[in-house]
Formats: structure tokens, sequence, C-alpha cells
């Protein structure tokens, strides 16, 4: 498990856009390690091309989504020390609707 992990991480941290996008909707749908994907997302958040780090603030919705959980202070947070970048903030208001709609316990 460990080394497909460092396997998946290197491969987000590629300069091939598509293969950064293709892993991150890879991990999204078929990892159960929701909080690991979850704080993948947030990392990608700092990416400066917008289509990664717009799917990673989509894919949190997603995980909200398929898991129904997610943990909310620090993907909010994350959220709000974002909130100027136009380039993911419609894409942030989708996500917090997910997360909204989909998670049902405290965190």
């Amino acid at each position: 498990m460990q080394h497909e992990s460092e396997e998946i991480e290197k491969k987000l941290r590629s300069k091939d856009s598509t293969r950064v996008i293709n892993t991150l909707l890879e991990i999204t749908f078929h990892n159960q390690n929701w909080e690991w994907v979850q704080d993948l997302c947030i990392e990608l958040l700092e990416n400066k091309n917008p289509d990664i780090k717009g799917l990673a603030v989509t894919c949190i919705g997603h995980i909200a989504r398929i898991h129904g959980t997610i943990d909310k202070e620090k993907v909010l947070k994350a959220f709000e020390n974002r909130k100027n970048d136009h380039t993911i903030n419609g894409r942030i208001e989708d996500a917090i609707d997910d997360i909204n709609m989909f998670v049902t316990d405290k965190k």
C-alpha cells in the first residue's frame, strides 16, 4: 500500500496536467481512503494550473457525495484561504453545496 501511495503522489506531482487530472479522478472514485484523497485534493489547491486546482475542489465535493463524510473544518478552512481565487470560486461554492447536502456526520 505504501508503494502504491508513493506512486500516486508522484503522479500528482507530474508536470503533465493530463496525468495529474486522470490520477486525481481515479483516486477520487476508486480509493476508499477518503481522508488521504481529501488531503491530496487540499494540497492540489496550491497548484498553479487552474484546471488542476479546480478539479481538486470538485473532487472534494465528490468525496462528500460518495462517502457521506469529509473533514469539514479542514476543507472549509482550505476553501476560505482561497476565497479570492477567481479561477475556482464557483467550484468552491458547488463543493460546499455538495458537502452540505451529502455529509451526514459532524466532522
